[in-house]
């Protein structure tokens, strides 16, 4: 929010200079981003978080001023209009009583609307606002002042002298203020008369009421509508204004008849104006809350001992109100416009916070052994992290939020899709079904930046939607591959399928996970010549394989892409992270190679099952060391060559033995695979 440092002395006399001031306010968390001069006066733009929606207005910002430096606070008058007698003579309705808590309305006759006093429009000025007349630029002025939005109707213009707070109805238009005609629906709360919309609740006016220099009569609001509603509205229509800013972080319930009371005044005073009734509609307050404070808790959680009397100062300051105190607590009632207290941090936050967070001193914390270890899932991550970064892959970390349009780039499904009901653009309409997009998209930015071979891998969870209220968080791993391989013994290469493959297997080894298999298939998103599931027994954990040319194309990359996507969640479940010292073999090994020519659709993982169940115990490992096909090897054929190691712990194997388990294997692969002997 900007604050103009000589209206602000309006309120309090600061006794600082404006760096000064602002220096002052970012250690107490008003964190002031710059500091400019202007003409006379300076301009402080302070970072005002959601949570304290009343620091914007001029008496918020005055207020913890007064807080921080002991200065003494300066309030506008207060008091009550006395209108006994003078009927306003309008009929107010509220509809949607939900979203609109509290409803007040006053009529002010005979004003003589006309531009306004030079020392208002500085002050709009200041705050990058166009005066318009001195009726709009009051209800402007105390919207800054107060952080009550208020809206001045032409109480002439308005149809049946009824105001109707409702929905709008589907199809209906209004012109706002701003020359835009917007076409509502009805999700859209609107201030109406008996024939059309006038206003947009909590966003903008209608052009059809506005006050102009032929207005004599005027209808003055101020209101209390629903954050949400207020926030989803001017999101759908594309519009950001000073009152729906304010509405969507909720304005304070008691602040309004004040606010109400303080424009009126001056709409007396400015433009000759006779105030009528006030209509007040709904609740009145928000109530505020009790808490109490233990002082020892105080000191323990800061570190230090503030005297109970400095503590009972700052509490006054910020507006709570004690109400019973004791050696050892002190019971207080939080101000309306204070929603963030809740709870005794809160108020221990605030009393650190006053008292200077520069005053706390600097300490070692005590080493708490800590009875948990760490979750068996945050170790598996912690273990792949370390293995894939330790071998030069990069980490990535992606938005959990896409766009539709990216799903449908990536040839991914959207039947079951988490969808945001109130996205904040259409690029965080959906929550990822899977890593591939961010993937792709991260390295579609490298390679624009001349980075092109990469070896990339992301943690992260992706969502899916099970039934109408339910859905499902899945962790999981992707890797993506692109570009060339460097290797000191066999230099640069194009990465390829088995680049990927090793990586994964390298994951699943370090995790002690030996009996994942890879089974061709189709994929959708994948080349249809290179893609595989990931299945460990009969169970699919992950996807592997070659990005297809259209998802590419889609992405505008020209590069080949090879990008594998495991659920960690199913890895839990076969993952043994215990390490087994195993003796060194006593006994010598004995190896033979095997040249098979096998149909094209054998996958290897069969081959290898098969050869263990047929060998038993003696075949100590099987290991696939080529693979040929060219014109030596019939259509639809492919050469695979197999290193088989044997061995036992106990002795020595014998060469009829091993021969005999040899031919076994082969005659079981030829009966099974039809496989034969090159």
């Amino acid at each position: 929010m900007r604050i103009s440092y000589n209206w602000l002395k309006d309120y309090i006399d600061p006794n600082l200079a404006p760096a000064k001031l602002a220096e002052t306010l970012t250690m107490a968390g008003l964190t002031t981003e710059s500091v400019q001069p202007s003409g006379d006066d300076h301009l402080l733009e302070i970072e005002v978080t959601a949570n304290r929606p009343d620091w914007l207005s001029y008496i918020g910002v005055a207020r913890e001023l007064a807080a921080i430096t002991g200065n003494k606070l300066t309030l506008p008058p207060s008091a009550g209009i006395n209108t006994a007698g003078k009927k306003s003579g309008i009929k107010i309705d509220i509809e949607e009583k939900s979203l609109c808590q509290r409803y007040t309305a006053r009529v002010i006759k005979d004003v003589d609307v006309k531009e306004s006093p030079g020392r208002l429009k500085r002050k709009l000025e200041a705050m990058d606002l166009r005066p318009v007349n001195n009726v709009v630029d009051i209800t402007n002025f105390c919207l800054f002042e107060t952080g009550e939005p208020m809206h001045a109707f032409d109480l002439d213009k308005i149809d049946g002298g009824q105001i109707i707070i409702r929905r709008a109805r589907k199809g209906e238009k209004i012109v706002t203020i701003d020359g835009v005609e917007r076409e509502l629906n009805d999700t859209i709360l609107v201030i109406a008369d008996r024939s059309r919309p006038i206003a947009i609740a909590g966003v903008m006016g209608g052009l059809n009421t506005e006050v102009t220099g032929a207005t004599k009569n005027v209808l003055l609001e101020a209101a209390s509508f629903d954050p949400i509603s207020a926030r989803r509205t001017a999101r759908a229509l594309g519009i950001s204004t000073e009152s729906s800013y304010r509405f969507e972080r909720k304005v304070d319930l008691d602040n309004i008849a004040s606010a109400s009371d303080r424009a009126t005044s001056l709409i007396c005073e400015l433009a000759s104006g006779q105030a009528c009734e006030f209509i007040d509609i709904g609740k009145k307050s928000a109530g505020g809350k009790t808490i109490t404070l233990r002082l020892p808790k105080l000191d323990a959680v800061l570190g230090l001992e503030i005297p109970p009397a400095k503590v009972k100062k700052i509490s006054e300051s910020l507006g709570l109100r004690i109400k019973k105190s004791t050696k050892e607590s002190l019971t207080m009632d939080t101000p309306q416009f204070r929603y963030d207290l809740n709870a005794e941090i809160d108020i221990i936050e605030e009393i650190a916070r006053i008292y200077g967070y520069n005053r706390i001193p600097s300490t070692i914390p005590a080493v708490v052994e800590q009875d948990e270890k760490v979750p068996f899932e945050m170790m598996i991550e912690n273990r792949i992290r370390s293995l894939l970064a330790g071998s030069g892959a990069d980490e990535i970390i992606t938005y959990s939020l896409l766009s539709k349009n990216l799903l449908k780039m990536a040839s991914l499904e959207d039947t079951h899709v988490s969808e945001i009901k109130n996205p904040l653009s259409s690029e965080q309409e959906i929550m990822r079904p899977s890593l591939m997009p961010g993937m792709l998209a991260s390295i579609l930015w490298n390679i624009n930046r001349k980075s092109r071979d990469l070896e990339l891998f992301e943690l992260g969870k992706i969502y899916t939607k099970t039934s109408e209220r339910s859905f499902n968080e899945t962790r999981c791993l992707s890797i993506g591959i692109a570009g060339e391989i460097s290797g000191w013994a066999q230099g640069a290469r194009p990465c390829g399928f088995f680049d990927l493959k090793g990586a994964i297997e390298t994951v699943l080894s370090e995790l002690g996970i030996d009996n994942a298999a890879f089974k061709q298939t189709r994929i959708d998103g994948y080349s249809h010549s290179c893609a595989a599931v990931i299945d460990i027994k009969g169970s699919e954990i992950g996807r592997a394989g070659e990005i297809s040319k259209q998802v590419l194309h889609n992405f505008d990359i020209k590069e080949r892409i090879y990008f594998c996507e495991i659920s960690l969640d199913a890895l839990l479940k076969h993952a043994k992270l215990e390490k087994v010292f195993k003796e060194l073999p006593k006994h010598p090994s004995v190896y033979r190679d095997m040249s098979l020519v096998v149909p094209k659709e054998v996958l290897n993982a069969d081959i290898v099952v098969l050869a263990r169940e047929t060998a038993g115990a003696i075949l100590h490992d099987i290991r696939l060391i080529d693979r040929f096909t060219g014109k030596q090897i019939p259509d639809g054929k492919v050469s695979l060559t197999y290193r088989l190691e044997y061995r036992i712990p106990s002795r020595t194997l014998e060469e009829k033995e091993v021969s005999a388990v040899h031919a076994n294997i082969l005659q079981a692969l030829e009966k099974r695979y039809g496989a034969r002997l090159r």
